[in-house]
C-alpha cells in the first residue's frame, strides 16, 4: 500500500467523492423529504438532460483551465445543490438537480483526466488503480449496508453527510499539487468540431475503444441496475439484498487487484449476462452475477487505464465525447429496459444486451485486426 501512501491526497480526495449517501438511495432519500415518485423522475431525469446538453462544451471549457481550479468549482456547485435539496421544496429541488446536471458536465473527464496527469507513467497509474479501487470499492460495499439506515435515524442525515465528505474531498484536493505531465495548455481555443473528427478519423483505434467502452459500460450499468428485480424474480428474500449487494461490491473490490492484460478478457462479459437469461437457479444467479462484479472490477481499471493511454491530446474533450456518447446510450438502455421487462420478462434484458455486446466486441477483434494489419503494411 506504498502508493496509497504516496498519493493519499488524491486517493482521500476520490474516496469521499464515492462514498456520498445520496447517490446511493436518492430515490428512497427524495420519498423521505415528500416528494412523490413522479416528482423525483422529474428531479433525476433533469441532471442527466442537463449533463448531456453541457458534457461536450464545459468539456471545451475545462479543458482550457486549471484542472484542480475546475474540481475545486465543481464541489462548491455539488455543495450548493444539495443545501438547496434540504429546504424540502420542489422548485429548488428542481433548481439543485440543474446545478448537479451542470456539476457532473464540468467534471465530466476532467477527473480521470486529473488523476491520470498525477502519475510519471502508465505502469505507475495502472498500480495505483489497482489498489486504491479495491479499497473504494470495498468502501462502497460498507456504504451500500449502512446508508438506509443512516436514513432510518434522519431524513436529512444523508444529504448532511454529503456535503460533509465533500468538504472533506475539497480539503484534500486543496493539498494535491499540479500534475507531473500536465498538457500544456493553449492561450486561445483552438478546438473546433472539425479538428476532433480529423483526431477520430486519424485514429480509427481510438473511435472503435470508445464504442466498444459505449457498449461495455452500457451492458454493467443495465445488469447492475436490475440485478435486484431478477433476484427477486428467482424469488430471493429482498430482506437478504443488502447482504448480497455488499457481497457483490466485494467481488467488484476483489477484481480490482485482477490484472486485464488482454482485450478478449471483454467477452466474458457479455458471456456472463447471456448465461444470466438461461439459468433458472437462484444459487446459480448469484453465482453469475458474482462473477460479472469481479470481471467488472477488472474491467473499469483496464478500460480508464488504456483509454488515458489511447488519448495523445485533449484528453479531458474526448473524455467528455464519451461520457455524452455513454449519457445518451443510457438513456436509451434505460427505455429499452423498461419496454423489454414489461412486454417480455427481466432475464430478456440480459440476452438482448449481452447479445448487443458481444456482436459489438467481435466486430471491434476484427476490424482491430484489419487496422494492425494494414499498419504492418504501411
Amino acid at each position: 500500500m506504498k502508493i496509497i501512501i504516496k498519493y493519499k491526497q488524491l486517493f482521500l480526495f476520490k474516496l469521499f467523492l464515492s462514498l456520498l449517501p445520496y447517490f446511493f438511495i436518492s430515490i428512497l432519500i427524495m420519498n423521505a423529504l415528500g416528494y412523490s415518485y413522479s416528482e423525483i423522475m422529474s428531479i433525476s431525469a433533469m441532471t442527466q438532460i442537463v449533463a448531456v446538453i453541457f458534457n461536450f462544451p464545459l468539456g471545451i471549457y475545462a479543458e482550457q483551465r486549471n484542472r484542480k481550479k475546475v474540481l475545486l468549482l465543481n464541489n462548491i456547485l455539488s455543495i450548493s445543490a444539495f443545501i438547496l435539496f434540504l429546504f424540502e421544496n420542489f422548485y429548488l429541488a428542481i433548481l439543485a438537480a440543474v446545478i448537479l446536471g451542470v456539476s457532473e458536465a464540468l467534471s465530466s473527464g476532467v477527473m480521470q483526466t486529473f488523476s491520470y496527469e498525477q502519475f510519471l507513467d502508465d505502469k505507475t497509474y495502472r498500480e495505483y488503480l489497482e489498489k486504491s479501487n479495491f479499497i473504494q470499492y470495498f468502501a462502497v460495499a460498507v456504504m451500500t449496508i449502512i446508508t438506509p439506515a443512516i436514513l432510518q435515524f434522519n431524513r436529512f442525515l444523508p444529504i448532511i453527510l454529503s456535503i460533509v465528505f465533500i468538504i472533506l474531498s475539497t480539503i484534500f484536493l486543496c493539498f494535491i499539487k499540479s500534475g507531473k505531465r500536465e498538457e500544456k495548455k493553449q492561450e486561445k481555443v483552438n478546438l473546433s468540431l472539425r479538428i476532433l473528427q480529423k483526431e477520430l478519423k486519424t485514429s480509427k483505434s481510438l473511435s472503435l475503444f470508445i464504442i466498444l467502452g459505449i457498449t461495455i459500460t452500457t451492458l454493467i450499468m443495465s445488469a447492475n441496475s436490475w440485478s435486484s428485480i431478477l433476484l427477486k424474480y428467482h424469488h430471493f428474500s429482498l430482506k437478504y439484498l443488502g447482504l448480497i449487494l455488499f457481497i457483490f461490491n466485494l467481488c467488484m473490490a476483489i477484481g480490482s487487484r485482477i490484472k486485464w492484460g488482454k482485450i478478449s478478457l471483454v467477452l466474458f462479459l457479455p458471456l456472463l449476462s447471456i448465461l444470466l437469461f438461461f439459468t433458472k437457479s437462484l444459487f446459480m444467479t448469484i453465482i453469475l452475477f458474482s462473477a460479472f462484479r469481479l470481471i467488472n472490477g477488472s474491467y473499469n481499471n483496464f478500460f480508464i487505464g488504456e483509454f488515458n493511454k489511447r488519448i495523445k491530446n485533449n484528453r479531458v474533450i474526448f473524455w467528455s465525447i464519451y461520457d455524452t456518447f455513454l449519457s445518451f446510450w443510457f438513456i436509451l438502455a434505460d427505455l429499452s429496459s423498461g419496454f423489454i421487462s414489461q412486454n417480455l420478462t427481466v432475464e430478456f434484458i440480459y440476452l438482448i444486451f449481452g447479445s448487443i455486446s458481444l456482436v459489438i466486441f467481435l466486430i471491434y477483434i476484427l476490424l482491430s485486426s484489419s487496422l494492425q494489419a494494414k499498419s504492418k503494411v504501411v
